[in-house]
């Protein structure tokens, strides 16, 4: 077709391929019809933004009548919204080409225009935010038109005002126009279905919802709706502490303390450009469990329009109690600009925010310790999980790491460094014990040599400590050393005076133990770590401890239970009497009583009874022969 019969044309019909594409977009493409406003607004965003390129650019231009923005009206009864800016508008030719051709909206001819003059040193170009890289933003506004008005007029010197009407059922319509001053008034005639969009609290709330840090003031039947000024595209010390508790109420809805513990506020502009704000609530909430699959995640905008509510894939899980928004021109969108692809630019961010947040965490341990134990006590536990999942950055988090010890006492947390720097001279290891609380800790056996010799113990008490030992076996090239798996070795300590009578009956009474109670232990051996207690159960180097054990069968019924070795105290009177006795009697009843009391012992001082019926029932045993030797005197 000619030039000279193309303009003498009104009516054009879309290509087949593009109207399967139309198609796509109006029916499947997005998921929220009310996408569609945000569509519109940041195409009025982006014209109002070349016109103010145009204008730096060339002389020749129509000037801008007013101050650039962007209007909305409603007409609930004619169930209407016209969106007006005073941008660069089009001429006929750019209204076929732009709004005639899916995935050709124009933006991306502008970008390599751009791209060139920036090359060639034109720095004023550098300010432009242009969001419609697509082309197809504009047609999801048939998802709730019937038809689509747009009138507009070019700034470009001779241009004729254009009308572009389509329905979006095969064709479009270009008809000479009535505006008299450059820019785009688009005017969406709903379908009944989509009547509610015509009314002003609907408008305003989508607006607030997607559009609400567009650089450009936007208007609904007057009012002034967006906040414009996006906290995260200023500099630091451009920001008030006023303005930052503001913000973060708006984002936290106020759920999670009047201000954040933690702010975090900085833009990065290689290996990819974004600029973030991010919190730390001064609260927790109770979405943030233990390795939970579905998490809360950041704001996600790209040029300060909202694409994501809850973008997870911007920070690791360990990070998920952050709040805040991350705002790039260099994010992988999906055509709908409403999912984040996978890609590298992705991951460099991620690092780049986790690096920034553990940065400002660090500081913050270091100036407001106090403050920085108000964080601990809140996200420790989720931040723990980043010893097991992100080795580049664990020396960092343990660092950050706070538990508290015997020595210590309730509530009061130490580092890792501070448990080195407080260690004995001669100790060579880091002994730490795990468990469900403090209480039942206290009471454990397997502390009473260490206390003897004034050792610290960590007591590890979160339920992803286990996994926080499997993966942190050092600290300042000291190794982590569990007081309930294999031998302890607390150094040079001279083991009690032992006859040889002595010695005799301990090892008859280990054989003896070893009979009765079969494998349901993996072994029966002396201990080196009892001081008061009968017996205890370790752990064999290498296999999960009993609090671990328990914790995988919360998550799994069928978790393999690993047998452990019955340590017993050579010196404790019991024992001495079942060797004794073993070596008298080898056949007496007595012996399998009293051994399975010390296993049940054991048992009991981790919290846990096998068989709570067996137990009584030689607890009554004892009972009985104990009473009958009293009376017997």
């Amino acid at each position: 077709m000619s030039e000279e019969q193309r303009s003498d044309q009104t009516e054009f019909e879309f290509r087949a391929e593009v109207q399967q594409v139309l198609s796509l977009v109006i029916n499947s493409l997005y998921t929220n019809p009310e996408i569609f406003l945000r569509e519109l607004i940041s195409n009025a965003s982006d014209a109002l933004d070349k016109g103010r390129f145009l204008r730096l650019t060339r002389e020749d231009v129509t000037e801008q009548q007013g101050a650039p923005g962007i209007a909305l009206k409603v007409d609930a009864e004619a169930k209407t919204i016209t969106i007006e800016d005073n941008g660069i508008g089009m001429t006929r030719e750019e209204a076929i080409e732009n709004l005639g051709t899916i995935a050709r909206s124009g933006t991306t001819e502008f970008l390599r225009k751009v791209a060139e003059l920036k090359k060639a040193g034109d720095k004023e170009s550098g300010a432009l935010e242009l969001i419609g890289q697509f082309g197809v933003g504009f047609y999801s506004v048939f998802m709730v038109a019937l038809r689509v008005d747009v009138d507009t007029k070019s700034m470009l010197p001779g241009a004729e005002p254009v009308l572009w009407r389509s329905t979006g059922s095969g064709s479009f319509n270009v008809l000479p126009g009535e505006r008299d001053k450059p820019g785009t008034r688009v005017v969406v005639h709903l379908k009944s279905e989509a009547a509610s969009f015509a009314q002003a609290w609907r408008v305003k709330d989508i607006i607030r919802k997607y559009s609400d840090f567009v650089m450009f003031p936007i208007s609904v039947d007057g009012e002034t709706v967006n906040r414009s000024a996006a906290l995260w595209r200023m500099s630091r010390s451009e920001v008030s502490a006023e303005q930052h508790r503001e913000f973060y109420k708006h984002l936290t809805g106020g759920r999670l303390g009047e201000e954040p513990l933690l702010t975090v506020h900085y833009s990065v502009d290689a290996p990819v450009q974004f600029s973030a704000l991010l919190y730390v609530p001064e609260k927790s909430w109770s979405e943030l469990f233990f390795f939970q699959k579905q998490r809360p995640g950041l704001r996600l905008y790209a040029k300060r329009v909202l694409i994501m509510e809850n973008c997870d894939t911007l920070t690791p899980g360990y990070l998920r109690f952050l709040r805040g928004v991350v705002d790039s021109e260099d994010l992988p969108l999906n055509v709908s600009r409403e999912t984040l692809q996978e890609n590298r630019r992705v991951k460099q961010i991620e690092q780049q925010i986790t690096k920034q947040v553990l940065r400002a965490i660090e500081e913050l341990a270091k100036t407001d310790p106090e403050r920085y134990l108000r964080l601990w006590r809140l996200f420790g536990q989720i931040l723990k999980e980043g010893m097991a999942t992100d080795w580049k950055n664990q020396s960092t988090l343990a660092e950050l790491c706070r538990f508290e010890s015997i020595q210590g006492g309730p509530g009061k947390l130490i580092s890792l460094h501070e448990y080195v720097a407080n260690k004995p001279e001669g100790q060579n290891e880091i002994y730490y014990l795990t468990g469900p609380n403090r209480q039942s800790l206290e009471q454990s056996p397997h502390l009473e040599i260490l206390r003897k010799h004034g050792r610290d113990v960590l007591l590890l008490v979160d339920p992803v400590d286990e996994w926080l030992v499997q993966s942190l076996t050092k600290f300042e090239d000291l190794p982590l050393k569990s007081i309930a798996h294999g031998q302890v070795d607390i150094g040079k300590v001279e083991p009690p005076a032992e006859d040889a009578n002595a010695k005799e009956q301990v090892e008859a009474a280990i054989g003896a133990i070893k009979k009765v109670l079969g494998d349901r232990v993996q072994d029966v051996r002396a201990s080196s770590r009892l001081i008061d207690s009968a017996a205890c159960l370790v752990a064999k180097e290498g296999d999960p401890g009993a609090h671990l054990e328990r914790i995988m069968k919360l998550m799994d019924e069928s978790a393999i239970e690993h047998k452990r070795i019955l340590e017993v105290n050579p010196q404790h009177v019991l024992v001495r009497n079942i060797g004794e006795l073993a070596r008298r009697d080898p056949g007496s009843s007595h012996i399998a009583l009293w051994a399975e009391m010390l296993l049940d012992q054991a048992l009991l001082s981790e919290g846990v009874v096998s068989d709570p019926s067996k137990l009584v029932r030689r607890i009554g045993e004892l009972l009985v022969a104990a009473s009958n030797a009293v009376v017997k005197r």
